[in-house]
């Protein structure tokens, strides 16, 4: 695999996390049925790993056949090597605590959707 494509690979992961994530949000902000919540909820705790391990992967990916892409060099030294799948693992962690939170009562809904609007606006890769 060539350095762009490793690139567009880790850009696409990156995306779709991110508008994955966004979706939730919306969810729980438009619809805040018993229903979309537990989905919601569901998708916290298994498809959110799923999104941040293709994520992590494909940043680790990036940071070893890229490393000379003007994408990797851009950033502090070892950034995609480790602070990425860092971030990645805290967001994992992260993940089925907001999750445990959903359901509570409406005003728990809205903290939850507030701190994923939060990761959006600087998910910090």
């Amino acid at each position: 695999m060539s350095a762009p494509s490793a690139v567009a690979d880790f850009h696409k992961e990156r995306t779709n996390f991110l508008s994955w994530l966004e979706d939730q949000a919306r969810l729980i902000r438009h619809q805040p049925k018993s229903d979309s919540i537990s989905e919601v909820k569901a998708n916290l705790r298994e498809r959110g790993v799923e999104y941040l391990d293709r994520l992590t992967e494909a940043s680790i990916f990036m940071a070893c056949e890229a490393s000379d892409h003007i994408c990797v060099t851009a950033k502090p030294e070892r950034f995609y090597n480790d602070m990425v799948p860092r971030m990645c693992s805290l967001l994992q962690i992260r993940m089925p605590q907001l999750a445990m939170r959903l359901g509570i009562n409406p005003k728990c809904d809205m903290c939850v959707h507030f701190i994923i609007m939060n990761i959006l606006a600087e998910p910090g890769f």
